[in-house]
């Protein structure tokens, strides 16, 4: 077998005594360049001198060759030498500092048996100490960052296979907060799943010898993507409580293309290379109330909208471990995640434009329900506290901002988790009421979970919670503002909104003339010819966000401003 001479070298090294290689690096630290504790006072060593020196000793030019350059790729590495010297062939340390480092380390090397940690040091287990595992992820951490800022095209050091599970009720996800502890700067709560740990393949017998390391260690394995269904599997269990096919089927949905980054919980901290699996789940009518119950009692889960994760961080702090899908996917973050199919386990009932309703606005005010135009009115009989509860899911199926005491929980999906005897009861009424009318408005899962059974985008409220201004001048335009009022119930606050409109003349003359009952055809000066699309366009799609259906009514001929909205000043 042929053997090159690096290899004849380290043979060499090797066949020789430990005493013999311990005499080398004691040749070697009398030889280091000097410096002065205080002050720029410095010598340097002449690279081909400690060669010559090393030759002499009796270890051969192959082998002193092969000991020199390892021992300056270490230094160069810890940063301790002049790089302006060493481009003379010269050693020379930066500083007084750097000389004992230098030195401190071929003293180490030199005498047999001893290390510059602890043998135990590096050892994994929950048994070590919190400290000892934070100054590792620092050392790490520093390390790995210096070494990616130094070469953007260095290789990773380490591969993590990832299961997540997008899982969409309504306009919100569920997020799961991270094993790490909070670091300033970190991200706290990523998706729910987890890494690939190799209990995850098949039972065959799993050894070093088999193989299975290098597909580990493969951010393309075939072996290790096709057992991210079990990662999966145990993950949700472990952090979700939830059973595979009692609770929930899943689907794959994107493999991501591999994302790099200087990340890892702990002290399982460097350069990583990731492969991401996305999964789409679909609960049971038994899981989704299993994952309610633990998303509204544990401490680690939150809910986030689509609009959150694609942004950097929440009022509140908490923000989201998503850079993969924004390197993935960049400002479509928020469409990709809404694509997701719902995994409630039920749909909402009422979803066609046909079916489009205004909740009251008193308890004694009817609800409407149908298109625009057409909708009828359907007097339900409510008492005011079932109207609060009412206007409660209402307002949170929306979306709208509502401060409720430790009685409610707000959920994903627009399911509220009632707490208290009192709210649980007047739930069940309202839903009895509701089924006398035929009306699937209201569902119920176990005795404390509510939510409207209604999309979002079709659920109104009663002109009556609005108010509006026409401000600006006939010359000139000016702006058109609709404000929805607050609500206070007995499970705390449902907070208004505003959305002002920037209006030019012609529309401004229209409004006006709406707002005193008079048709725009008979304003001087206006053109009328598509009035009613043009304010459509201009003021419908922003005001059906603030939950307001329509604005102006042409019924039996007459034009107006709808019934009860009202001026705000």
């Amino acid at each position: 077998m042929k053997v090159d001479a690096g290899e004849t070298a380290t043979m060499s090294i090797a066949q020789d005594d430990s005493s013999s290689f311990s005499a080398w690096l004691d040749l070697i630290l009398s030889c280091l360049p000097l410096n002065a504790e205080e002050g720029t006072l410095r010598d340097s060593l002449a690279e081909d001198d400690l060669l010559v020196a090393l030759s002499n000793s009796g270890i051969g030019s192959e082998a002193s060759s092969l000991l020199v350059t390892m021992l300056r790729r270490q230094f160069e590495a810890l940063a301790l030498l002049d790089r302006a010297e060493l481009a003379q062939g010269r050693w020379a340390f930066v500083s007084f500092p750097a000389s004992l480092l230098g030195r401190s380390i071929v003293e180490i090397l030199s005498a047999p048996e001893q290390a510059i940690l602890s043998s135990d040091y590096w050892e994994q287990g929950d048994h070590r100490p919190a400290a000892v595992k934070n100054e590792q992820r620092a050392l790490l951490h520093r390390i790995e960052s210096e070494r990616l800022r130094q070469n953007p095209a260095a290789r990773p050091v380490r591969v993590v296979h990832v299961a997540w599970a997008v899982i969409r009720m309504g306009e919100r996800f569920l997020l799961h907060r991270r094993e790490d502890q909070d670091r300033p700067g970190e991200k706290t709560h990523v998706l729910p799943g987890g890494r690939f740990n190799p209990g995850d393949l098949s039972a065959e017998k799993l050894d070093a010898q088999s193989g299975v390391l290098r597909e580990i260690f493969d951010v393309a394995s075939p072996r290790v993507n096709a057992a991210l269904d079990k990662t999966l599997i145990r993950e949700l269990f472990e952090e979700l409580g939830l059973h595979h096919e009692e609770d929930y089927h899943y689907a794959r949905w994107h493999r991501l293309e591999p994302y790099r980054k200087v990340a890892g919980a702990g002290n399982r901290h460097a350069y990583t290379e990731y492969g991401f699996q996305l999964y789409t789940l679909k609960l049971t009518a038994a899981g989704e109330v299993r994952l309610l119950d633990r998303a509204a009692e544990s401490k680690t889960l939150t809910w986030f909208s689509a609009a959150e994760l694609a942004a950097p961080q929440r009022a509140d702090g908490a923000s989201a471990f998503v850079d993969v899908l924004h390197e993935a996917w960049g400002n479509a973050v928020a469409v990709q995640l809404l694509s997701v199919p719902d995994s409630a386990a039920s749909d909402f009932m009422l979803r066609e434009e046909t079916q489009m309703m205004d909740l009251p606005h008193a308890p004694d005010a009817p609800l409407l329900q149908g298109k625009t135009g057409k909708a009828k009115p359907l007097l339900l009989a409510l008492d005011e506290i079932e109207w609060h509860l009412l206007l409660l899911l209402g307002w949170h199926a929306r979306g709208f901002t509502v401060r409720a005491d430790a009685s409610v929980r707000l959920l994903g999906g627009g399911w509220v988790r009632v707490a208290d005897e009192i709210a649980a009861t007047v739930g069940h009424s309202l839903l009895k009421k509701l089924q006398r009318q035929s009306l699937p408005l209201v569902e119920m899962r176990g005795n404390r979970y509510l939510r409207l059974s209604i999309a979002p985008e079709i659920l109104m409220f009663g002109t009556e919670m609005f108010s509006y201004a026409i401000d600006g001048s006939a010359k000139e335009g000016g702006t058109f503002s609709v404000e929805r009022t607050s609500v206070a119930t007995p499970w705390g606050e449902l907070v208004g909104g505003k959305s002002e409109h920037p209006i030019k003349r012609n529309t401004w003359l229209i409004l006006k003339a709406l707002e005193g009952g008079n048709h725009p055809d008979g304003i001087p000066g206006v053109n009328a010819s598509s009035w009613e699309k043009n304010l459509r366009q201009q003021l419908l799609p922003e005001l059906r966000l603030l939950g307001l259906r329509h604005l102006w009514t042409t019924e039996n001929k007459d034009v107006s401003l709808v019934s009860g909205i009202r001026p705000l000043r």
